[in-house]
């Protein structure tokens, strides 16, 4: 089974892909939000709402925000889940 950080570098990976047509296999756990994909607040959102809906949990978006790498949030995700 996949870590649940990998997972959730993959996921965002995706859903960069849906949001920005980006190639999701030039994105790593590097990837800034912010820098590299010049993502609004309506983007953190929906890569927020996308890790709730694999996960089955609350990730706050105030929490979320603040995270600036796809490694990062997975790092938080996986700390919910104590990896």
């Amino acid at each position: 089974m996949m870590p649940i950080r990998e997972e959730v570098i993959e996921i965002l990976a995706k859903k960069a892909q849906a949001l920005f047509g980006v190639d999701p296999s030039t994105l790593n756990e590097n990837t800034r939000f912010i820098e590299d994909l010049n993502c609004k607040s309506s983007n953190f959102v929906q890569f927020s709402a996308a890790l709730e809906d694999e996960y089955d949990v609350e990730v706050p978006y105030m929490e979320f925000r603040k995270l600036t790498t796809f490694g990062e949030a997975g790092d938080y995700i996986g700390a919910m889940f104590g990896e």
